[in-house]
């Protein structure tokens, strides 16, 4: 899907990993996408990966609600701060209120999912205790949240500045107009019972990695987000970095279409060549530097 705006361009493909091809396994990845309406509204861009696992076994569920959610309470909070908030109170709301609202947002979403669709027996057959009975305003056992685990990469570029949030694994990268690549946020592997840090970890709020830049000096020509199951792809961080590299020479020479048309053919015979892993990519591109 591809989107336009005055200042900023966004697209994002996902595509199912070969291996969960070959086992009947759905994609746990999610991607959704806001553009902006204008030269003032803002780009909001959110990927999460479900778990996959035994336990985890609606994590493809949970990854859509995580996606969906990050998007709308980022959207609401930006809306809320307003187009002239100076960026230390931006900086603020980013750090203290975005991760307690998404999180809490992400399980009333899940609460809601399993009000309409209980645990049976046979789905729940991972854990050793029975499916826990499911009341509208109950709080859920921490086995219901793991049923759902997902991770979450998100993004939003306003007029004034880029707000980069990750939870768990998966990757940001900013992309410079002469084609460096960097990691706005710091690279962690953190992992607690075999499982990624994720919305489903307790303290999950906590755990947050959050960063907003002013959209003055050296703003990036393109940022890019993608899941984990992409760099898993690559024998080195340096061979995962040539990703971005390309991708805005591809953006520069062909334009958005020729991307967006080829960008899941691509991740597909990434999967298939590497990690075997599900792949979903999000780009955003600034017009000017293309």
């Amino acid at each position: 899907m591809v989107s336009t705006t005055a200042r900023w361009s966004a697209l994002a493909a996902s595509v199912r990993g070969a291996s969960h091809e070959s086992r009947g396994q759905q994609n746990q990845d999610a991607v959704r996408l806001k553009n902006p309406c204008g030269a003032n509204d803002f780009l909001l861009l959110a990927v999460a990966d479900g778990h996959g696992s035994s336990r985890s076994f609606r994590s493809e569920r949970g990854s859509t609600l995580a996606a969906e959610c990050a998007l709308r309470v980022l959207g609401e909070m930006i809306r809320k701060l307003g187009p002239d908030a100076p960026l230390s109170r931006v900086r603020r709301q980013a750090q203290l209120r975005w991760p307690k609202a998404v999180v809490g947002a992400w399980r009333n979403a899940v609460r809601a999912d399993l009000l309409a669709r209980p645990f049976s027996p046979l789905e729940f057959a991972a854990f050793p205790e029975a499916p826990p009975a499911i009341k509208p305003e109950g709080e859920l056992p921490p086995s219901a949240y793991l049923a759902y685990g997902a991770t979450l990469v998100a993004l939003a570029i306003t007029p004034r500045y880029i707000f980069y949030s990750q939870l768990g694994d998966g990757d940001i990268l900013a992309v410079s107009p002469d084609g460096q690549v960097h990691r706005p946020l710091p690279k962690q592997h953190e992992f607690q019972s075999n499982q990624t840090i994720s919305l489903c970890t307790q303290h999950a709020a906590r755990l947050f990695q959050v960063k907003v830049e002013t959209c003055r000096g050296n703003v990036p020509a393109m940022i890019t987000l993608s899941t984990d199951g992409y760099a898993n792809c690559f024998g080195n961080e340096e061979g995962f970095f040539t990703v971005g590299t390309d991708l805005l020479a591809y953006l520069r020479s062909s334009g958005f279409s020729f991307v967006d048309t080829h960008l899941e053919e691509w991740l597909r015979q990434s999967s298939r060549d590497g990690s075997g892993d599900d792949i979903t990519v999000g780009l955003a591109a600034r017009r000017v530097a293309l």
